[in-house]
Parts: structure tokens; C-alpha cells; sequence
């Protein structure tokens, strides 16, 4: 079955022909390399323009001046110029018409390759659909990375930026918050955390592991929590949270136990109704908040990736902050490279893919992780990088590793020790450090203790 395609498809022959022509006008000098560094050479449709296109780059990358007969010398070497008629087929073409600007011709041409490469897009999924030799799952995934890449394009395409550009970027950004204006991060409401970090970075992949029962789960939903509330007048950060091993259910009660300071085992039990009128404040104060839970198992980045696009597509609330529970149970499309391998290239793949999706977007990711076992058998049970389960890719893929440490599960008579660590093993773009912590199991959260900040050597 071949692929539906419309009798005519998106494109601009005109614009095409006035760009070279521009471009390749005596003069055109630097304004024409920006413009033509813009593009690539299957943003044109026609096959003339195209040899053509890749002859001028060809010279301007060279620093060969452009004129017709350098180009002609260019399509001669690339055997293309019989493509465009010959030298009388090159010149007629050059006579198109010259634009001031053809920065604005490049613009127009690469909307029509973009909606070009979303008709052969939407083709394909129509033929793979309709000979059903791949389940649904595959195809939705597959699509959805198709399309994050699409629109991802152009922001790939940056290329070098002038220090006066990026300058002026940075100095503007540094006012802002020098002037409160922009917060340096997103702060997560733990004060001596916060300072070490300057908050949560955007495009930062920020790994937090522990061993199973230690708290990672409960110190991520607190994060995420005081994220989104509201400080000192600013709206809270829209934060997603994707938990692939409880319920949206769990994850907000154990949400509303943190918040409301009710006992988890109270509000499971239904024994809580002393404090219901307080217990639904709370109720009403989390659903004003900017947060999003998701339950779904089995996903993988891509389909993350997807619901990150359609809620900014939906609402006038981008999210802004992410957090995975947990890396090892993520899945990798059946048609990715991981998942026909063994289980370290797999997460490793999984680990990159989160770090560019943290950078494509310009958010903090923050995924849990599990711990290798052998860290029970250390003395003392301390954390250390060489601990990350599965492969060394996290470690390498993160901007931040912190671990939970706490004192082994007591006995059935003893009494659970509250003192906890989190202890920031890596920290690329600042200090480490050991922050003493309180957990409050039956509010499922963490507080800062008094004591000061310890350095992490």
C-alpha cells in the first residue's frame, strides 16, 4: 500500500528561485551565509534548486567568492550541473528576482518543508496504520518522536552565536534577578538545599536514588509540592509528576498527608474525620495548584515528551518542572536500540534521552533511581556514585546526584530513627554537600534539620 499523498503538496518554487538569486547576487556577502545557514538542502523541492543550493554552501563554506561561474565550476565537480539545464539553465536562473532581505525567503521555505515533512508524517502513520504490522502503542510512539522532533528542529539549529548575543541574553537574565524579577532557579522550599543549588536549573537532569522504603518517593512529591505553591507572591511552578509504580490516587494522598499534616495511616483508614474540615482546606488548596500526575505504566520518553507538548498546547500553563518515578521502570519503544539490548544499555539510552528532553524543553527533570545492593553491605551503608544501578550513563547524563541516607530498617521493638541525609554527590555546576534531614513518616515528608550543612568529599 503506498503512502496517500495530496495531488499537490506544500511548496514555494518562486520564493525558492528569488532566494538563490539573491543569495548568489554579487555583494550579498554575509547576509546571504546567515540566511543560507538557515536551511539544508531537502528544504528545497525542486531538483535545480537543490544543486544549486549545495553548490552555494559548498563555496560559502570554502570562502570561495560566489559568481556564476564559480558556481558553475561547483556543479561541474558534483556532476549536478546538467540538473539545471547547463550554464544558460544556471545564469536564467540567477536572473530571478533580488529581495532585500532573504532571511524572509528562508523563512517561507522552511514552513513549506515543515508542512512537507507533515503530510509524508502523517502518510506514513495512515500505511503503517492500515497494514497493521505494528501495534498501536509502537506507532503512537513512534509518531510522537517524529513530531518532537519536528518541532524541535529549528531550536537544533542555533548554530554559533556572536558573544555580544549571548551577552546580552545572560546580562538581561542577571538584572531580572539580581532585581527579583526571575527567580535563578525553581526552589524546592528546603532553605540550606535551595542555597547550595540556587534552585532546580533549567535543561539540568537531576538524578535522586535510594535504596527501596528509604523515602525517595516522599522527598519528590515534597519538592514538587512547594514548587508549586505559591511565594512570596509569585505563582507556584506547573510541575508534572509521573509515577509508574502507584496510583494517581496514592500520589495524592500521600500529597494531601504531607500538606494538611495528617497521618497517612489516618487518611487510608478513614479514621481521620476529626480533622476533615482542616483535611479539606488542604483538598481545596492542592487542586488550585499547577500540577499534573501521571500513572501510566510502561511509558517511555518519547511518550513523556508528547504529553509535555499537547498540556502546553492546551492551557496557557507550560510545565516547568518534571520528576520521574522511577528510571528502572521506564520502557524503551520496541523499536528503539535499548530495548534490544541488555538492561545497562537500556537504562543508559533511557538516561540520555531524559537529559536532551530536559534540555530541549529548558526545565529541570529530576527521575528517581534505585541503588546496586551492594551499598547494604558497605559499613555504615553510605551512598556513593559507583552505587547507581544498572549503568554508569547516569552518573555521566546527570547534572546533580543525590542520595538518601538513613540508618538500617530497625527491628520489629525499635523505633524507626527520623535523622535522614541527602547528600549531593554531584553537583556539575556548583558545590557538594551532606544536608541533615527529619522524615516524618506518617506525613510521608521531609524537614530540614537545624544543624548546619556539612561539606561532601
Amino acid at each position: 500500500m503506498a503512502d496517500w499523498l495530496p495531488e499537490r503538496l506544500p511548496e514555494d518554487i518562486d520564493a525558492e528561485r528569488s532566494f538563490l538569486a539573491t543569495c548568489c547576487a554579487p555583494g550579498a556577502g554575509l547576509i546571504a551565509s546567515e540566511a543560507v545557514f538557515t536551511l539544508a538542502e531537502d528544504d528545497f523541492v525542486h531538483p535545480a534548486h537543490r544543486a544549486v543550493f549545495r553548490a552555494l554552501r559548498t563555496l560559502i563554506e570554502a570562502q570561495v567568492e560566489v559568481n556564476s561561474l564559480t558556481l558553475k565550476d561547483a556543479l561541474d565537480q558534483d556532476d549536478s550541473l546538467n540538473k539545471v539545464g547547463g550554464y544558460p539553465g544556471l545564469v536564467e536562473l540567477l536572473a530571478g528576482e533580488d529581495v532585500e532581505r532573504p532571511q524572509v525567503l528562508a523563512d517561507v521555505i522552511r514552513r513549506k518543508a515543515k508542512l512537507r515533512r507533515l503530510v509524508h508524517l502523517g502518510a506514513q502513520l495512515v500505511r503503517q496504520a492500515a497494514e497493521e504490522d505494528e501495534a498501536p502503542e509502537v506507532l503512537v510512539d513512534q509518531t510522537a518522536q517524529s513530531l518532537f522532533h519536528l518541532a524541535q528542529g529549528d531550536a537544533k539549529a542555533k548554530g554559533l552565536l556572536p558573544i555580544q548575543a549571548v551577552a546580552n541574553d545572560a546580562m538581561e537574565r542577571l538584572a531580572d534577578r539580581m532585581e527579583g524579577r526571575l527567580s535563578s532557579g525553581i526552589r524546592v522550599g528546603f532553605s540550606r538545599f535551595d542555597e547550595l543549588t540556587q534552585g532546580f536549573q533549567p535543561g539540568n537532569l537531576i538524578v535522586l536514588a535510594a535504596r527501596p522504603g528509604i523515602g525517595k518517593t516522599a522527598l519528590a512529591l515534597n519538592w514538587i509540592l512547594r514548587a508549586a505553591q505559591e511565594r512570596d507572591g509569585r505563582p507556584g511552578h506547573c510541575g508534572a509528576f509521573f509515577s509508574l509504580e502507584m496510583s494517581h490516587e496514592e500520589v495524592f494522598m500521600r500529597l494531601l498527608a504531607a500538606k494538611s499534616q495528617t497521618n497517612m495511616k489516618d487518611l487510608q483508614s478513614g479514621r481521620a474525620s476529626g480533622r476533615l474540615e482542616h483535611v479539606m482546606r488542604t483538598r481545596d488548596e492542592l487542586v488550585e495548584m499547577p500540577l499534573f500526575i501521571c500513572d501510566q505504566a510502561s511509558i517511555t520518553v518519547p511518550q513523556i515528551q508528547n504529553m509535555i507538548v499537547k498540556q502546553g498546547s492546551q492551557s496557557n500553563r507550560r510545565v516547568e518542572f518534571v520528576i520521574v518515578d522511577y528510571l528502572q521502570l521506564l520502557s524503551s519503544p520496541e523499536s528503539s536500540r535499548g530495548a534490544k539490548q541488555n538492561e545497562a544499555v537500556r537504562i543508559g539510552e533511557i538516561s540520555r534521552g531524559l537529559k536532551l528532553m530536559a534540555k530541549d524543553f529548558g526545565i529541570p527533570v529530576v527521575v528517581l533511581s534505585q541503588l546496586n545492593r551492594e551499598v547494604e553491605h558497605r559499613t555504615g551503608g553510605r551512598p556513593q556514585l559507583s552505587d547507581l544501578r544498572d549503568s554508569g550513563a547516569i552518573e555521566q547524563d546527570a547534572d546533580m546526584v543525590a542520595f538518601i541516607h538513613r540508618k538500617m530498617m530497625p527491628s520489629a521493638t525499635e523505633e524507626p530513627d527520623p535523622s535522614a541525609e541527602l547528600i549531593v554527590a554531584k553537583h556539575r555546576n556548583g558545590p557538594t554537600a551532606v544536608i541533615q534531614l527529619h522524615f516524618q513518616g506518617e506525613f510521608a515528608m521531609y524537614r530540614e534539620m537545624v544543624r548546619e550543612t556539612s561539606s561532601y568529599a
